[in-house]
């Protein structure tokens, strides 16, 4: 019977073994940004708005706030076919790039939502997320970023459908935007 040779070893010698043994491991580095590089989701635009020089136009200084924070949203222009609505609604659009709304004001979010759906069909892009939020922490009962992107989203020339996002992507808290091709 062949004899363990590791039956006899000394904490010392277990040591020596586990360094040799991962001699050639490299360390992962625990940046957060070399951590998040990896991910297939592009990056969250954030940008930092002027709140004084921005009005909201006078068309949604009085939307109407009847959207909740839980409900799920839809929206399709006429004529949008239903399989490309089921197909944004399950999320199985390729996410060409992402809007975050966290932490800004009315005016301020109504300015990056028009330059961001600007800036996406110049750049031929097709299917975004905007995360509004679900407004649980509001002042109002109800949440004022979705109900005013849902409703400045469903007006834009060159938004053919949106959705709610599927909870891997924010779920009640976020839209898919399915943009027009630029002509």
């Amino acid at each position: 019977m062949p004899e363990d040779n590791n039956k006899h070893l000394s904490p010392n010698d277990d040591s020596s073994l586990f360094s040799e043994l991962m001699s050639d491991v490299k360390q992962l580095s625990s940046n957060k940004e070399n951590l998040l590089a990896h991910k297939a989701k592009p990056k969250p635009h954030k940008k930092s708005f002027n709140s004084h020089s921005i009005t909201l136009p006078q068309e949604f200084t009085a939307i109407t706030n009847e959207i909740e924070s839980n409900e799920h949203l839809s929206f399709s222009q006429q004529g949008i076919q239903p399989k490309l609505i089921r197909q944004l609604k399950r999320g199985q659009f390729m996410i060409d790039d992402r809007l975050d709304l966290h932490g800004l004001q009315q005016q301020q979010a109504h300015a990056a939502i028009s330059e961001f759906i600007g800036q996406q069909v110049e750049l031929a892009h097709r299917c975004v997320i905007i995360v509004h939020g679900k407004g649980t922490g509001s002042y109002s009962k109800y949440p004022v970023l979705k109900n005013l992107a849902f409703h400045l989203l469903k007006t834009h020339p060159m938004v053919l459908a949106l959705a709610s996002t599927q909870p891997r992507d924010g779920g009640t808290g976020a839209l898919y935007v399915l943009l027009k091709r630029a002509v």
